[in-house]
């Protein structure tokens, strides 16, 4: 069974493949959507965390399938979990991957919470142009990242990994969903704009009490304004561009 897979619907967002060279995600997300994906109970994704099953032979054999095949599809570290996780430390795998990778000469981007400790790898995507390495940032505020996001890296050690590998020319992205507070997402990026090459951003979605009392016309308006105002590389989710009006 193949750990590097072509992404489908919404996932197709962020990019045309993606591989989760873990289970389970241990930062405990409040509005992470992988369990309900999986069938899941969240305690159970939350709390068991380990390694996909023999993934880093996986993973090896897949690349060289997509080598030899020519095939220069972005690759996402990861969609359904996440690559930093503090198992990470010990296990290197995403390290071990992230050298699969460009031994076989793949585009890959990565997507964390994980903070600095991603930064140990930088030293691999140096100098790599096929790679970017981004983070979630959905708060200014901590007090409400640690309601959301309590396990996650603060937005602070988070801040320091984008701004660490942008001083390495290593190509940066954040994405900033789900947006929760629009307040806050627009601070974000007025805060951050200067270390940050690609922006993605999509609105929460499955929490009635957020989604109704937001104007998502009006964010959406701004926060493409603010964009283009900066002359900053950005994507709008389709949560944000399909929005209909009741």
């Amino acid at each position: 069974m193949k750990i590097i897979y072509e992404t489908k619907g919404k996932a197709k967002e962020y990019a045309p493949l993606s591989a989760n060279l873990y289970n389970g995600c241990s930062h405990g997300c409040t509005y992470c959507y992988s369990p309900q994906s999986l069938g899941t109970e969240k305690t159970c994704f939350h709390d068991n965390v380990k390694t996909a099953g023999n993934a880093l032979d996986r993973f090896a054999r897949d690349a060289s399938l997509l080598k030899g095949k020519k095939d220069d599809r972005e690759i996402l570290l990861s969609f359904m979990t996440d690559p930093y996780q503090p198992i990470e430390d010990d296990l290197l795998i995403t390290r071990q991957a992230i050298e699969i990778l460009i031994r076989n000469n793949l585009r890959f981007t990565i997507l964390t919470k994980g903070g600095t400790r991603a930064a140990r790898d930088f030293v691999l995507l140096e100098g790599y142009a096929g790679c970017s390495f981004g983070t979630t940032l959905i708060f200014q505020s901590q007090q409400d990242s640690d309601l959301w996001e309590p396990s996650a890296a603060s937005i602070y050690d988070r801040i320091i990994a984008i701004k660490q590998a942008r001083e390495r020319g290593i190509r940066t992205w954040v994405s900033i969903e789900p947006v929760i507070d629009p307040g806050q997402a627009l601070g974000l990026i007025k805060s951050l704009h200067e270390y940050v090459d690609h922006w993605k951003i999509g609105k929460i979605n499955y929490h009635p009490e957020i989604e109704e009392k937001t104007d998502w016309f009006a964010f959406r308006r701004d926060v493409s304004t603010l964009l283009e105002s900066l002359n900053k590389d950005y994507y709008l989710k389709k949560s944000l561009t399909d929005l209909e009006t009741g």
